[in-house]
């Protein structure tokens, strides 16, 4: 017995000493091996299949840093970060990795990093921890600092990097930003909107990739409170690609702050399709609101599965000119566009959708006041009633929650009286030292001459949710609209930063923002949920994830993505099936891309649209042209109307027959592999570095009883042959007919299907 005893205690002595023993800096499981650099706790290496996806200098870089702000010097920022600690401190112990760091001179704050990590799992959850004696509030908290490999394919290497700005995008050559249009700036203020990776925004997700063949990164915060964040990427020294996270803290002061969420990072074999499985498999474990799935929603109209095409075009000036005038143009009075548009149902053999700008009674993106409609609402009724009486649809544009006190488009137009006899100063949202946020969407100071002077109205402010609602009710009571895109220009339905707490809420960007929009939205909905054509809600590219039960058809920005690298449907994946949207009007295309040397850009983005699950969006000019996107001169070339209307009628003809179960109302799926393309390439402007376009593309989808399909579709004007091998697959059925929802059985094994120009086929099975 006392034997026995002695055994026990010599074991649980040497299983203790394994535990706290080993080395507190390295962990290793089957998925990966974390080292951190045992003077400063930085990340040295992630590693899987003998690659380390993390840079070697990045052993020398801060695991963290604050941005701390100081309000009695007007929110000045100050940033410390953990190299400056004296002391760090790192152990190890059941699962869990410490890092604590003290000894800050001059600024009285601890932090304690932990690491959860697991024998039998690929992920590690970091958070951290402030305890601040300091006498500044925190803005946010730049953590953990990762840094991959610029080892992607332009530089000879086999790696690619997702980002879920836009909808997602696939970077495999940094110098397209670098030399393009829309350069990385660190998300804080001033840059806290636009075209970045602010979430949630502009970023409708929260999850990042850093992809190879050998091995593959994720990273990602599992926060389902809308918590506010800056997701970016950006060079890092010669060979390096910062990951970036800036996560918000609503300006908390002194006290102790524990991030509220995990910031996860792990490994795992694939690319951006199966980091957004995980991140998919999270999203839907969580508490993020979701509307019900399409084939269960109740409260949509008919239309939504009839996949109209979204026909966008203005009614005065030719696009965003800022001299002052903007004249009607041909497509004025409204009724001048009813034989256009009717010739363009016929053509694409779908119904259409009038998405009006430059429409408003008030000026041309001129928030937050639009309706009458411009010129009254006599030809207008006439032309919403041609639309109706031929079974079309009319939307509108708005510009969402701007305060405009003189339009630069429509010079007569000018709010100075009613801004300063309601005082509504008061309600817009202000920087961080008190004053007028010096940036402001589409709006600028009277030298630059923007859109419009004004500025943005803060969500927070009762008045914000009057008005808003007043203009939907005018526009659905007596404009008899079917969808109104109300949140132009508020970027996944979000509202922007706001550092001025007599709104009622905390310093600077958080939480509070999510809450403020979901408490407009819920005003709004009884409103449309009434109407007489059951109206939905929109805003400028998809809606972020705390918004989706509102925002049911959005105006997506794939476009914006080729500023960045090849846009990828990866929003589509995690949340398709429960909302649609249209592939948005194309703004700021022509910026990226030189149409002259890229002559099939229209067709590659229309097919794009159709394999993301995308209803289909043309923009005109004045004549009726299609052209190639919201702000192109209408004086350019435009591109092959025929092939255009051929395109979008064989392939729309797949959402609205055969198809409508997997593209319109399914659920994304990896695609099956295959051969037979070959690359076509945009050229981006000015450096002329290659965008990848495949000439056959592609998307598969499970339908809600089970059964996949997979399209392939073909925007060239000749026929492609590709083969794929379906020996692992079940009742294996080719659709060449978007009409024939029967098919024909395929062949067992490695197979040729050969896809009609300008057309898609469809390959349905069972796994």
């Amino acid at each position: 017995m006392y034997k026995s005893l002695m055994l026990v205690a010599v074991a649980l002595l040497f299983s203790s000493c394994v535990e706290n023993c080993k080395n507190p800096n390295l962990f290793e499981n089957e998925f990966y091996k974390l080292a951190i650099n045992k003077e400063n706790g930085a990340i040295e290496a992630i590693e899987k299949n003998g690659k380390n996806m993390i840079v070697l200098d990045n052993a020398k870089a801060a695991l963290f840093e604050i941005n701390f702000l100081d309000r009695n010097q007007g929110g000045k920022m100050i940033k410390v970060n953990s190299n400056s600690a004296k002391v760090c401190e790192i152990k190890q112990s059941n699962g869990k990795i410490s890092i604590a760091y003290s000894g800050f001179e001059g600024y009285d704050f601890t932090a304690l990093v932990t690491v959860d990590v697991s024998e039998d799992s690929p992920f590690m959850n970091w958070n951290i921890e402030i305890e601040n004696n300091t006498p500044y509030l925190m803005d946010y908290i730049d953590f953990p600092n990762v840094v991959v490999p610029n080892d992607l394919v332009a530089t000879g290497g086999d790696s690619r990097l997702f980002w879920p700005a836009q909808e997602g995008v696939v970077v495999e050559d940094m110098e397209v930003r670098e030399t393009g249009v829309r350069k990385y700036r660190p998300i804080e203020h001033p840059y806290m909107l636009g075209w970045i990776g602010l979430y949630p925004s502009s970023a409708q997700m929260q999850f990042m990739a850093y992809y190879a063949p050998k091995a593959s990164l994720y990273m990602a915060t599992h926060d389902d409170a809308a918590h506010v964040k800056g997701i970016e990427y950006c060079k890092a020294g010669e060979n390096g690609i910062k990951l970036e996270y800036h996560l918000f803290t609503e300006g908390v002061g002194k006290g102790t702050y524990t991030l509220p969420y995990d910031v996860v990072l792990g490994t795992f074999d694939g690319d951006w399709y199966d980091a957004a499985d995980i991140y998919r498999d999270w999203s839907e474990s969580s508490k993020i609101p979701r509307p019900a799935k399409l084939v269960d929603n109740k409260n949509l109209p008919d239309w939504y599965f009839d996949s109209p095409v979204v026909v966008t075009y203005p009614v005065r000036g030719e696009h965003d000119t800022n001299d002052g005038t903007m004249p009607p143009n041909a497509l004025y009075p409204y009724t001048n566009a009813l034989p256009i548009l009717e010739n363009l149902g016929g053509a694409f053999d779908s119904k259409v959708m009038s998405l009006l700008m430059h429409w408003e009674g008030s000026a041309p993106w001129a928030p937050p006041y639009v309706w009458p409609p411009y010129g009254g609402t006599e030809n207008f009724d006439k032309f919403v009633k041609g639309l109706h009486d031929k079974g079309n649809y009319i939307g509108l544009y708005a510009s969402g929650m701007g305060y405009t006190i003189q339009s630069y488009t429509d010079t007569t137009y000018n709010k100075t009286k009613e801004f300063n006899e309601l005082g509504l100063e008061s309600i817009m949202k202000k920087a961080p030292n008190g004053e007028y946020s010096e940036v402001n969407v589409c709006a600028s100071p009277v030298f630059l001459r923007g859109q419009r002077f004004g500025y943005d109205m803060c969500p927070a402010n009762q008045f914000v949710t009057d008005v808003v609602l007043g203009e939907v009710t005018k526009m659905v009571e007596k404009g008899d609209v079917d969808y109104i895109q109300y949140f132009d220009q508020n970027l996944g339905g979000s509202s922007y930063a706001c550092y001025d707490t007599k709104h009622g809420h905390p310093y600077g960007p958080g939480a509070w923002q999510a809450s403020a929009m979901d408490k407009l939205y819920k005003a709004l909905m009884p409103v449309l949920k009434a109407s007489k054509r059951k109206a939905l809600l929109g805003c400028e590219a998809a809606a972020a994830e705390p918004f989706m039960p509102y925002l049911l058809f959005n105006d997506n920005r794939a476009a914006i993505n080729f500023t960045f690298g090849t846009p990828v449907p990866a929003y589509q994946y995690v949340n398709h099936e429960y909302l649609n949207g249209f592939m948005g009007n194309q703004n700021s295309f022509e910026m990226a891309i030189d149409l002259e040397k890229s002559p099939l850009n229209m067709m590659q983005r229309l097919t794009l649209a159709f394999v993301s699950g995308d209803m289909f969006t043309v923009v005109l000019r004045g004549n009726g042209d299609m052209i190639e996107s919201w702000n192109s001169n209408w004086d350019y070339p435009i591109p092959n109307q025929m092939h255009m209307k051929t395109l979008i009628n064989n392939l729309n003809a797949w959402r609205k027959k055969a198809g409508l179960d997997y593209i319109v109302t399914g659920r994304m799926q990896k695609p099956l592999e295959f051969e037979g393309t070959n690359a076509i390439p945009m050229l981006t402007k000015p450096a002329g570095l290659p965008i990848n376009f495949q000439s056959v593309l592609t998307s598969n989808w499970q339908s809600q009883n089970g059964r996949n399909a997979q399209f392939f579709a073909n925007y060239l004007a000749e026929a492609q042959e590709i083969t794929i091998d379906v020996s692992a697959l079940k009742d294996v059925k080719i659709h060449y007919d978007a009409n024939n929802a029967t098919g024909t059985n395929a062949e067992d094994g490695k197979i040729t299907i050969k896809i009609p120009a300008l057309s898609a086929v469809m390959l349905s099975y069972l796994k």
